[in-house]
């Protein structure tokens, strides 16, 4: 049942996109097994910084789909803008990090982890008039607007990770003055020239933001897990990420899940052992 209900809403859109793995890619068992694996700790990295007024829209592969209905009260959108400024800013950090996390922990050699610091993250805001509607038990968002922050996607930036805001975006926002952006424009078919505001990540100057080393135990259960996690990897059951190459065997990767339970009695051991100097690397 499709079910539509009122007037276009002024809402902020946005799409976080992790790129840069297809380039780096090859179609073997264990290598698509862990990379979903990977990408699926990257995504929820970010999913668990948004809070309200940001929700999330849907996940679309390695990207997810964000909005923030602006309220009709300008002091009160004067008063979120800012924390939701912050709060793309801050999506970046927590790539970062959980890149350098995943790095750390890393045991296995295949291709996907060895090739983690070839992932980047891309950030696309879009402010404009948004019509909500119910497909069965689903929120969908529809317009014109929903195509362009979509279409944004593909664009001229030569920069590998960067805050892409259109013109209405950047006049919603408010960054801090250490944020710089450079002046751009995209044309597309039908929807013709959309101004643009980059800020390239790679070249920023702004500092770090301060992080709190987790306690031993928290290391050593966060590293457990993940290296358990990418162990077992073959045999969980996900949904493939739109860049991820389909073309692997089908045979290959029941040999490959063969191998992975006939080792498991002896990998499950030394894992734990390994996990106790990664924890402690970690700590310097």
């Amino acid at each position: 049942m499709n079910s539509i209900t009122g007037a276009p809403e002024p809402t902020l859109l946005i799409i976080a996109d992790i790129s840069g793995y297809t380039r780096y890619m090859t179609a073997n068992a264990k290598t698509l097994a862990h990379s979903q694996t990977l990408i699926i700790e990257l995504v929820e990295s970010i999913i668990h910084q948004v809070e309200a007024p940001l929700e999330v829209a849907k996940l679309e592969g390695d990207a997810i789909f964000l909005f923030c209905r602006q309220p009709p009260e300008a002091a009160r959108w004067r008063e979120i803008r800012t924390d939701i400024s912050r709060k793309l800013l801050e999506f970046f950090h927590c790539f970062r990090e959980k890149l350098a996390q995943l790095e750390r922990s890393r045991t296995c050699t295949c291709h996907a982890c060895t090739h983690l610091e070839k992932l980047r993250l891309k950030v696309i805001v879009h402010s404009g008039a948004v019509l909500f509607h119910r497909v069965l038990q689903f929120n969908e968002l529809a317009g014109t607007d929903v195509i362009i922050v979509h279409r944004l996607l593909k664009n001229s930036v030569k920069a590998a990770q960067y805050l892409l805001l259109t013109e209405a975006a950047r006049q919603e926002l408010e960054f801090p003055n250490t944020i710089t952006f450079k002046s751009g424009s995209e044309t597309y078919k039908d929807l013709g020239r959309i101004q643009t505001a980059v800020h390239d990540f790679n070249c920023a100057a702004e500092p770090m933001l301060a992080t709190v080393k987790p306690a031993y135990a928290t290391r050593y259960r966060e590293l457990l897990r993940l290296n358990l996690q990418l162990w077992f990897a073959p045999f969980a059951s996900r949904k493939k990420f739109q860049h991820l190459p389909t073309d692997s065997r089908r045979p290959a990767q029941v040999a490959f899940a063969a191998l992975t339970a006939l080792l498991t009695p002896i990998f499950v051991p030394v894992a734990v052992v390994l996990t106790i100097f990664h924890a402690l690397k970690w700590a310097k």
